[in-house]
């Protein structure tokens, strides 16, 4: 017999005894199990001793008293205990493998999806990471279409700031609070543009230079006698 199994059907034999036996010493399992069955007390210390103690120098234990430890567990025999549980542990085994499986295809599906989202992001944003100059604004525009104007690399911080505007006497050219330039400029002759973040121009790539006092007292227009123009 399997020194592995028997030893299996001695563990739930205790384990089953002592469900059934108010006191949990060795020598009250041996008597609990002395009365319950058809091995003496002798014998059922001799397994306790070699199966649940680990003692070694313990013979082997007779056919016939695995036979009895079966029935006491509700087998008929030792066969029939070897025989019933192997199913058990072959429907374990196999469910494990079909988990596993499983698992495998599940895993290998979500990496497919992941791979295929990056790559759909990834293609997404290349038709749109581009952005052109229209007339005082940046606008998202497809980096393979072709256009007119030179398509640059988008950039979302000048994509938000940066806006070529006109200014007059009501416009804050510093931050009240730290005095900061609001205001940027590109002077070509007797042309100035004046935009609302730093950087290069976006259409040659000259500096932008931050607006002075001198530079807001002499180049923003007076005003008219046009309404428009006074500040209330």
């Amino acid at each position: 017999m399997n020194e592995v199994i028997i030893n299996e059907i001695v563990q739930k034999v205790f384990a089953k005894a002592k469900t059934e036996c108010a006191i949990h010493t060795n020598n009250a399992l041996n008597n609990h199990i002395d009365s319950s069955t058809a091995i003496s007390y002798k014998t059922a210390e001799r397994l306790c001793q070699k199966y649940i103690d680990k003692k070694e120098n313990i013979g082997k234990q007779s056919e016939h008293t695995i036979n009895v430890l079966c029935q006491y567990l509700g087998y008929k025999s030792f066969a029939d205990y070897v025989k019933q549980n192997s199913k058990g542990k072959i429907s374990v085994e196999v469910n494990k493998v079909g988990e596993k499986k499983n698992w495998k295809v599940i895993a290998f599906i979500s990496l497919i999806i992941v791979v295929g989202l990056i790559l759909g992001l990834s293609e997404k944003n290349k038709g749109t990471s581009c952005m052109v100059w229209k007339v005082d604004h940046f606008e998202k525009v497809a980096c393979s279409v072709s256009h007119k104007e030179n398509i640059v690399p988008l950039d979302e911080v000048r994509l938000n700031t940066l806006k070529k505007v006109e200014v007059d006497l009501t416009t804050n050219f510093f931050d009240e609070t730290t005095q900061k330039p609001l205001i940027w400029y590109y002077k070509s002759g007797n042309k100035i543009e004046y935009y609302t973040a730093p950087g290069l121009h976006p259409v040659n790539g000259k500096t932008l230079k931050a607006i002075t006092e001198y530079m807001a007292n002499k180049t923003v227009p007076m005003h008219t006698f046009d309404e428009s123009s006074f500040t209330e």
